[in-house]
C-alpha cells in the first residue's frame, strides 16, 4: 500500500504547492513562505521515499534519504512560527507582544536544535524495508517527540481561529493528524501517518487561503 501511496502524495504535494504559490507569494506574512518551503520539503520527502521503491539500498538513495531527514528536521518546526503569524491575522492581541514572539522563535529554534539531536547526532541510520519501501531509519525507533511538540502551538492558533472566526478546519486538521500519527506510529504504518501529514498541511494551506489579508479586511 506504501509503495502506492508516496508517489500519489508527491503529486498532491506538488499540486498544493502549484495551487498556493500564486496568493502565497502576494502576502506580506513570512508564515506564508515557510509554508511553501515545507510543501516542496514534502514533495521531495515524498518522492525520494517513491524512488526507495525501486532504489532502496544504494550509495545515492541513503545520501538522499539523509538529506531528506535534514530538511524534515530543520523545516518542520517552522511550523511554530506559522502558527505565530496565524494569529497575528486575527489579530489575537497577546501575539504582537515582543515577549510572545521571542517566545515563538525561541520555541521554534530549541525544536530545531532538538530535532537535529533527537533525529540526526544522536541515530544510526539503516536501510529498513517497511511494506514494500525501503527507507532509512534510526536503528532504534523513538517516539516523535519533536512532532508531538510541534501540535501545541498549532493547537492554540487552530482553536483561536476557530472561536474568532468560525472556522474550524485548521483544529480539525491537527486533532486528525494527532490521532492518525499516534496509531501509524505504534502500529509501525508509515503511510497512514504521511496521509495525516497531508491532511494537516491542506488545512494549513486552507486557512492560508481564507486568511489572505485582502480577504480578512473586507470582511472585518
Amino acid at each position: 500500500m506504501d509503495a502506492f501511496l508516496y508517489p500519489v502524495l508527491a503529486v498532491g504535494y506538488l499540486a498544493l504547492f502549484v495551487w498556493s504559490f500564486r496568493s502565497f507569494r502576494e502576502s506580506f506574512f513570512w508564515g506564508t513562505s515557510w509554508v511553501l518551503f515545507l510543501i516542496l520539503t514534502l514533495v521531495y520527502d515524498k518522492a525520494i521515499l517513491s524512488l526507495g521503491i525501486f532504489f532502496g539500498g544504494s550509495d545515492l538513495f541513503e545520501m538522499l534519504s539523509l538529506i531528506r531527514n535534514l530538511l524534515r528536521v530543520l523545516l518542520v518546526p517552522t511550523l511554530a512560527y506559522v502558527s505565530l503569524d496565524v494569529l497575528r491575522r486575527i489579530r489575537v492581541e497577546w501575539s504582537e507582544y515582543f515577549v510572545v514572539q521571542a517566545l515563538y522563535h525561541i520555541y521554534t529554534f530549541c525544536l530545531t536544535v532538538l530535532g537535529v539531536l533527537m533525529n540526526i547526532l544522536w541515530v544510526e541510520f539503516v536501510p529498513q524495508k517497511i511494506n514494500g519501501v525501503i527507507q532509512y531509519l534510526p536503528q532504534e525507533t523513538n517516539f516523535p517527540l519533536v512532532t508531538m511538540l510541534i501540535f501545541i502551538p498549532l493547537f492554540v492558533s487552530g482553536y483561536l481561529v476557530w472561536q474568532k472566526v468560525r472556522w474550524p478546519i485548521l483544529l480539525f486538521g491537527v486533532l486528525l493528524s494527532i490521532v492518525g500519527g499516534t496509531v501509524s506510529f505504534f502500529l509501525v504504518q508509515p503511510g497512514i501517518g504521511a496521509v495525516f501529514e497531508f491532511l494537516l498541511m491542506g488545512s494549513i494551506v486552507l486557512t492560508e487561503q481564507m486568511l489572505k489579508p485582502e480577504d480578512y479586511q473586507e470582511n472585518t
